[in-house]
């Protein structure tokens, strides 16, 4: 009986070796290569892609995309940054964390108008109100300069909810 068990534990331990040994052999050779289709030639543009104006683009409201000088908030961006976290008023409901991108103009005499939130980059209705909210109520900005002269200027201000 022992003779048995002896026999059965040599058997079940040459099986195991040689399965290993066939896992190993598997493993070991090398990965057939990989043939990837050819690439269509690219076919010449038509049109090449013109270059963008040197000059400013117009806002709708007269102002410019693109200034010599961007506005300044009175003290500087971490002056603005700490204005905007002292007066954000997050809203009731279950807390939300992320950011608001909100795009506004500083006009030429450096008020902030036309305040709104960017396209897809807010959070929920409540929170992009809070958020718009606090930004009209910035301060006069030292407006953007275009050719020496004040210009409306539009920006995009990130408002963060931790």
């Amino acid at each position: 009986m022992r003779g048995l068990l002896v026999c059965c534990g040599l058997l079940l331990s040459a099986v195991a070796a040689s399965a290993q040994n066939s896992y190993n052999w598997w493993d070991a050779r090398k990965p057939a290569p990989v043939s990837r289709p050819a690439r269509p030639a690219a076919k010449p543009a038509a049109t090449l892609p013109q270059p963008a104006p040197t000059d400013s683009l117009p806002l709708t409201s007269g102002g410019y995309l693109r200034v010599e000088q961007m506005p300044v908030f009175p003290g500087g961006h971490e002056t603005l940054l700490k204005y905007i976290h002292k007066t954000l008023q997050r809203p009731r409901g279950p807390r939300q964390h992320g950011r608001v991108l909100v795009n506004l103009i500083v006009a030429a005499t450096g008020e902030v108008t036309e305040v709104q939130v960017a396209p897809g980059q807010g959070l929920t209705p409540a929170y992009d109100a809070a958020a718009m909210e606090c930004i009209r109520q910035l301060p006069r900005f030292y407006p953007g300069k275009f050719n020496g002269q004040a210009a409306a200027t539009a920006i995009t201000l990130p408002v963060h909810f931790k």
